[in-house]
């Protein structure tokens, strides 16, 4: 979009390793579902790949995350293949989840029990829609807007470790892109994005 910041250092976009949640296909914004064996085995592959990447341009490095467990684990596990002190880390509550309010823990199904179009009356009107007690996609927006300035004015190359909806925001503000394309762009846990200013590099998890 107009008027975004442009990055001139790197930016690397990670989302959490799989949760039992995901699994279920539940709705996790600010709660809490703990990775699954898959997801830490992805953790692990994606400090792999991060590693060799950062190998490439060795320089500083800033390393945030959001504060949830699903993402502080996933730090965690990636900050070892990396042999990263775990203090390096630096939590930043706008990294988290889109919130869901009352529909955190329920899946879809379960939800359109209750609100039969949610999903269509979301995919309509990603920017303003907001679930009963949560958070719009124009909320999320402005605090991720605010946290790609700061790594923007850092001039510090920087990783990320947050999620689906929230990475792919901060994603979407590089790119240019409004709130119905942000809303569909794709949300890997066995890859990674490596940004500059107005594109994006897909880098693939290292499993061995």
């Amino acid at each position: 979009m107009a008027g975004a910041p442009q990055l001139v250092f790197p930016l690397y976009m990670l989302r959490h390793g799989e949760t039992a949640w995901n699994t279920e296909r539940r709705m996790q914004g600010t709660r809490n579902s703990d990775l699954t064996e898959r997801g830490r085995t992805q953790a692990i592959a994606m400090g792999r790949a991060l590693k060799a990447e950062l190998a490439r341009e060795p320089g500083p490095t800033t390393f945030l995350r959001s504060p949830l467990g699903r993402t502080r684990e996933t730090s965690e596990i990636v900050g070892r293949e990396l042999g990263l002190d775990p203090s390096q880390w630096r939590d930043d509550p706008r990294l988290a989840e889109l919130s869901y309010g009352q529909w955190e823990g329920f899946s879809w199904p379960e939800i359109e029990v209750t609100h039969p179009t949610a999903l269509t009356d979301w995919r309509a009107d990603p920017h303003g829609f907001v679930p009963p007690g949560g958070e719009t996609h124009f909320d999320l927006r402005q605090r991720s807007a605010a946290v790609l300035a700061e790594i923007v004015a850092s001039a510090t190359r920087t990783v990320v470790v947050s999620h689906g909806v929230s990475g792919a925001v901060v994603r979407g503000l590089n790119l240019g892109l409004d709130a119905q394309a942000m809303f569909v762009l794709e949300k890997p846990q066995d890859a990674f994005f490596r940004l500059l200013a107005g594109r994006e590099e897909r880098i693939e998890a290292l499993f061995e």
